[in-house]
């Protein structure tokens, strides 16, 4: 019996948590804000020479492959990338699009911003920008693409973590019913397919 209490216990102990059971621990950060104005034009999300040629970056790691970051066997949900050539060490992250910031969250060598946007169509996505060091925006303010939301980390400042954080890690959401734990907690196509676009493709199709 006691063998069985203990097996019980542990399973419990170490379950892999799921979106629906971490997303409540996530809602505070979150503000429901409407954008002031609709997001008709898009850019890259960092100061480079043209903000509108996508050679200005370059993608360090693909979406939708598995990853043992956060919880061992998620799905990247993001394209990590960089400028192809910053202007300095310290590179500024600013919004893609008119919209409002509608969540800050997690710490350290995970800080948040997500960034609501209206389309030209009525439909709303989400732009989170993760792997931030400073962040100089707050919740419920609206930001055009003009608006620099924070800096990454410079490499000397990621060694602090044990690895790689000096890249934005960039997710195109269709909705945010997770308040980001969606990020480290998506396992399968079903579940990327529900909440994620590929933002290697939207930039594609919206940078022009």
């Amino acid at each position: 019996m006691k063998t069985l209490l203990f097996i019980f216990l542990s399973m419990l102990l170490f379950e892999t948590p799921t979106i629906e059971k971490d997303r409540d621990r996530w809602k505070p950060y979150y503000t429901n804000v409407a954008p002031a104005k609709t997001a008709d034009q898009w850019f890259l999300p960092f100061d480079v020479l043209n903000r509108k040629k996508t050679i200005n970056i370059k993608i360090i790691s693909i979406f939708g492959d598995h990853r043992n970051s956060y919880v061992k066997g998620h799905i990247h949900t993001a394209i990590d990338i960089n400028p192809s050539q910053p202007k300095s060490k310290l590179v500024g992250v600013y919004a893609m699009a008119n919209g409002v910031v509608c969540s800050v969250h997690l710490g350290e060598n995970q800080r948040t911003v997500v960034v609501k946007h209206k389309l030209p169509n009525g439909q709303t996505i989400f732009t989170s920008y993760k792997h931030l060091k400073e962040i100089y925006v707050s919740n419920g303010q609206q930001v055009e693409q003009n608006t620099k939301l924070a800096r990454l980390f410079t490499p000397q400042e990621s060694k602090k973590y044990g690895g790689d954080y000096h890249h934005l890690h960039l997710e195109i959401r269709k909705k945010f019913d997770d308040y980001g734990c969606a990020s480290w907690l998506t396992f399968n196509n079903k579940q990327l397919n529900e909440r994620f676009y590929n933002p290697q493709v939207f930039i594609k199709a919206h940078i022009k």
